[in-house]
Order: C-alpha cells, then structure tokens, then sequence
C-alpha cells in the first residue's frame, strides 16, 4: 500500500503534524476509519480514496471547529504594504500557506537592514572566530593563490551578491586598488535599505576611488548578466574578469540553495571566478543561535521579529522554538502559534486569507549544514568546478575558489 508521511500529509492539508498523529491514534483507537500502514514499527496514513475523503471531511470539521472557539484575526500594518512590493508580498502569502515559513530576505528591509549592519559590526568586534572575522581570516590567508589566478589579467570587477552592509569585501577592495586592478564595485541585494548601507561604506572607506553600483534583486529567481555583460564585447573585455562573491554562507538560509547557485552560475562568464564562504557542520555550529546585534540573548532577536510585527501577529500569540533538525540538517529558528490564527491581506484590491491552525509552526530561519564534501559535491552539482579549498584552524570555516564548468 502506498502511504503517506506525517509532514506530507500537513504540507497537503496545512495542517499541523500533530494534527495527523491525532488521527493515527484515534484510527488505532478504533475512533476514525483510517487505514493505516506499518513500515519500521511506524503508522502511517495509507495512500487510498477512503482515507483522502475522510482526510478532507476531518480538515473541514477542524475548520469549523475553529470558528466556534476563540482565534486571532490580524491585519498586516500599513508599513508592511509600503515596504514590499506586490509580487514579493505574494511570495511571502506563498511562503506562508505552502511551506509555512516567512523566506529570510525579507528580514532585511528598514530595520531589519540596521538591525544586520549592528550585528555584523559586533562579529567584527569579537576576539573568538566567528562567520566574519573566520571570513576575512579566510580570505587574507588565500590571498596569494586568488592572486595567482588574477595575474593574468589587468582588471577585475567585484561582483558581490548579498552584499550585507560591505564590511567583508573591503579587504579584497583594498588590495584591488592598491594593484591599480579595481575595476567596477556591483553590490547585490534585494533590500534597497541594505544596499545604502552598504553604498554609505564604500564611500566612507574609499571615497571616489571606488565608483558604487547597486542593482536590487532575488538571487532566488534573478539572474545578474545584464549587469556584466556589456563589458564582455569590448576590445578591454578580454582583460577584465569578474570576481563573484557569496560570502557568510548566504545561500544556506534559503530553501533551495542549488537553485541560487544555479541562478549565479547562469550569471557568470568562462573565465569569472566564484568565491563562496560557509560555516561548515560540526557540533559546536549546531548549537548556535546567538543572533544580536548586543550580545543579549532573546528569544526572537529583533531582525527575526521586524516582520512578524509587521504581520501584526502579537508575541502573546507564539512561543519562540530553536534547534536541530536531524531529517532536514539544519537548524531552525520559528514560531509555534498558541491559537488558530488568519491572516487577512489585502494588496492592491486583491484580498487573500492565510488560516494558521494552533500549533502549527512558521520557520523564520535556517541554515543548512554541510561538511566540507558536501559543500564541494554541491558546487559540482550545480556545474562549477571547485579550484581550491581551505579551511579555519578550528574546521568549521570554509573558503572555496570556483570556475563554471565548460566545454
């Protein structure tokens, strides 16, 4: 008999997996007509006609059930529609009824974008390695070889996908300059208030010596060629390579980093090298949740809860839960709703409801753990070619120098 899983049956109804162990175990009590399936000493929902009907009688029954007991309505505040645009908005109502999670780069608006910058700027403070101090460890270390690479050529272009508020790639911009390689400065970003942090940098550090570009994209969907490739059918294209940078482990936020790094494979010229910096998996990363910005722990660090607030859904409504998950490897930052809970938008005319059952969780983040061989087979599976590796001292960082792969 085909079957169903816990989590695919909740993904289905939007329901939460509680709610399907409910049934399980009413069926095993003889309470409902399911018929279950053993596999492994495990009960599972079985594959038939008889249970999917009886499925969607139980979700409609639950619904109703809802609506006779107390549950929270709310309404996104007005910010929330002045921050994001129609198509991301629909993208966030997506998020939220498919996957029951809010995608990480909408963190980064307003003051989720400071909130960032303050806490980068207290990484940068700290004696104990950390994703940014071990990048620009990283970075310094292998800069012989990456020098290597460019010698051959008289200008590079800095390509710097999710740019954050600058600090790590000014290094590699210092060296640039002081080579009289610095060619053009690209900072990509979704969030325009990222990127004039980042723009107020650069021009704090390196005046009119660096001229900024900025370009405001999804690196999930949006490719970044046109941005480069101009240059490619001039008589000094030949001479210019393009730097891409992917640094902090960027990627291992969203949900399908393969096809991120598809996207910027897709970008990228022949001859354009990828650098790409990640915090590998080890025990001592799986227990990490500090994300303030002053080294205060909460249970929701404010660039976590700047759109959970914009949603208008109250702290009283959820309780914070972090950790590991061992089937998705990777660890978790979400919020476990104490009441059924709809949340009504209403975009441009179009009005559309996302009804949240009690218990039911929203990831508000993660980041997937790999060791050093996954992430390499990763970026063979997406058609680069690793050139070199290296790690920290300690194991748990690691820089690696990429080429598309060609014919």
């Amino acid at each position: 008999m085909k079957y169903f899983k816990n989590t695919e049956l909740a993904k289905i109804y939007n329901v939460s997996e509680k709610s399907v162990r409910n049934w399980i175990q009413a069926a095993r009590e003889g309470k409902l007509e399911l018929q279950l399936y053993e596999k492994n000493d495990k009960l599972y929902i079985g594959d038939t006609s008889k249970n999917l009907s009886l499925i969607a009688q139980l979700v409609e029954r639950g619904k109703k059930y809802k609506n006779t007991r107390s549950y929270k309505i709310v309404n996104p505040t007005s910010r929330f529609y002045e921050l994001y645009s129609p198509e991301q908005i629909l993208d966030i109502i997506s998020a939220l009824e498919i996957y029951r999670e809010i995608p990480r780069q909408y963190n980064y608006f307003d003051g989720g974008a400071s909130y960032w910058d303050r806490y980068v700027r207290r990484l940068a403070s700290e004696e104990t390695p950390n994703i940014f101090t071990s990048t620009l460890n990283l970075l310094d270390i292998n800069q012989d070889y990456l020098d290597h690479l460019l010698s051959k050529y008289k200008r590079v272009n800095v390509i710097d996908v999710g740019v954050g508020n600058a600090w790590p790639v000014r290094g590699i911009l210092e060296h640039l300059l002081d080579q009289k390689k610095m060619g053009r400065y690209i900072a990509l970003d979704i969030s325009s208030e990222m990127l004039q942090i980042a723009k107020k940098n650069i021009q704090e550090w390196f005046a009119d010596k660096i001229h900024f570009e900025a370009k405001e994209l999804d690196i999930n969907y949006d490719r970044f060629s046109s941005v480069i490739s101009n240059e490619y059918m001039t008589k000094e294209g030949k001479d210019t390579i393009n730097l891409v940078l992917i640094l902090g482990g960027t990627l291992g936020n969203l949900r399908s980093p393969d096809g991120a790094f598809k996207v910027i494979h897709d970008s990228m010229g022949r001859k354009d090298l990828l650098i790409h910096t990640i915090k590998l998996d080890t025990e001592s990363t799986r227990r990490y949740f500090d994300f303030s910005a002053d080294a205060q722990l909460q249970p929701l660090a404010p660039q976590y809860k700047f759109i959970v607030d914009l949603l208008n859904i109250d702290p009283s409504y959820y309780d914070v839960e972090m950790g590991y998950d061992e089937v998705h490897a990777h660890r978790y930052l979400r919020i476990r709703l104490r009441v059924a809970l709809t949340i009504n938008f209403d975009c441009d005319g179009i009005e559309r409801a996302v009804d949240l059952n009690k218990d039911d969780t929203i990831l508000m983040w993660r980041y997937v753990h790999q060791d050093m061989f996954a992430t390499l087979e990763q970026l063979r599976r997406t058609e680069f070619n690793p050139l070199h590796a290296s790690l920290t001292d300690d194991g748990e960082y690691l820089l690696s120098i990429s080429r598309i792969n060609s014919l």
